[in-house]
């Protein structure tokens, strides 16, 4: 019994250990970060929104952070996204990457269509891959796990905003087993 509970302390001592060093590394990138800009952009056309896409690539959405309101005929999400446009930093042979609570608001949209979208579970989060506009009169945003949403706009009009200050992550999507996922499906 007293042989399992050094063992057991041994183990708690470990895993306290490694949060520690993770809490320094990320407390020393907070204090050595430069100050970050937020993005606050707005993507009127096709190529527009190739480029925000490139950037809210992998953001995560938790199921009841999408919204459409008819009457005002918008749709608009809460994302965590990750910041590609932003270098990592190298702290202990880590590397130390970004992530920022962002808002993105479509106008002028007549319908919005569900692909494979379960929005009773409410604990689920949605990995964004990308915003497509390949016609000028509908959007998609593709998620993971073949999940679509599909709007129907008069016009292309969506803006995005950084709603917080970054904050830090010693982990990077990882698109290799996203793909292996994907070729074994």
């Amino acid at each position: 019994m007293a042989i399992q509970l050094k063992m057991m302390g041994a183990q708690k001592n470990t895993q306290d250990k490694a949060l520690s060093q993770k809490q320094e590394l990320v407390q020393a990138r907070q204090l050595s970060a430069t100050p970050y800009d937020p993005l606050k952009l707005k993507a009127s056309d096709p190529v527009d929104i190739k480029i925000m896409s490139a950037l809210v690539q992998d953001a995560l959405i938790p199921a009841s952070n999408f919204h459409y309101d008819i009457t005002e005929k918008t749709f608009t999400i809460l994302a965590n996204r990750f910041c590609w446009e932003e270098s990592p930093e190298i702290l202990n042979h880590q590397k130390i990457y970004g992530r920022i609570l962002c808002g993105l608001y479509f106008q002028n949209v007549e319908k919005v269509q569900q692909i494979n979208f379960d929005r009773k579970k409410t604990d689920q989060d949605y990995n964004l891959l990308a915003i497509e506009a390949d016609k000028e009169d509908e959007i998609q945003l593709v998620f993971s796990g073949s999940t679509r949403i599909k709007l129907k706009v008069s016009s292309l009009c969506c803006h995005l905003t950084d709603l917080e200050d970054m904050w830090y992550t010693t982990t990077k999507p990882d698109h290799e087993s996203d793909e292996h996922e994907r070729k074994s499906a």
